[in-house]
């Protein structure tokens, strides 16, 4: 329940790259879509190492934009050339900087695979802008009053707010939980913390309607 003014924007996409099976007695005759791929990710890696050069935030833990390969699947088994692969990776990117344009070396890269006869594709799973900072946000006037606790000024993680922002609307995160409990097993949110958000969100509904 802890007001917070900015965090990064994200884009995830799926790497597909289509070769040619056969046997692995005669690698000649196939294109092991696997042994591609690799090349993509090990570009994807230095490229990932390179981000941390900036352009910096220090509102932001890390402070730079950050890439991740996050998930590769491909193969049948040791013996049979792979014929498919595919890689999802994300990148988070710090406010003023576009997580989609900083995909496009890595989309090229992916693409060049075509002179060497592969199939390519590339699908954006789900993409959103950073929430930038407001100084002098009502909007945060007005959510530190209703918690009672002084604003976190950036996240790393990412929501909806910056496509609200995006399309000129002001907006702000606030809700009950802890991103230290998020994406693990037994996830939750305590009893406390939703009925703080349910009395955030009835006093703010009064703040309205007076």
């Amino acid at each position: 329940m802890q007001p917070v003014q900015a965090h990064k924007g994200k884009a995830a996409v799926r790497l597909e790259v289509i070769g040619r099976s056969g046997h692995s007695s005669r690698p000649d005759l196939g294109l092991n879509a696997v042994h591609a791929m690799a090349s993509v990710v090990t570009h994807a890696v230095a490229y990932a190492q390179s981000l941390t050069d900036g352009p910096f935030d220090d509102n932001f833990v890390p402070p730079y934009s950050s890439l991740q390969v996050g998930l590769i699947n491909g193969g049948q088994a040791v013996n049979i050339i792979p014929d498919r692969c595919s890689a999802d990776l994300e990148i988070r990117a710090v406010p003023g900087v576009s997580p989609s344009s900083l995909l496009e070396p890595l989309k090229a890269q992916l693409f060049a695979l075509r002179s060497s006869g592969f199939e390519v594709a590339w699908h954006e799973l789900s993409a959103y802008p950073a929430l930038a900072p407001v100084k002098g946000s009502e909007l945060t006037a007005v959510l530190v009053e209703l918690t009672g606790q002084k604003p976190l000024v950036a996240v790393s993680y990412g929501t909806e707010a910056g496509l609200y922002q995006q399309a000129g609307i002001d907006a702000i995160i606030c809700g009950p939980g802890d991103i230290s409990r998020a994406h693990r097993a037994d996830e939750y949110i305590e009893i406390g913390e939703l009925a703080a958000c349910q009395t955030m969100i009835e006093d703010l509904g009064a703040r309205l309607a007076a």
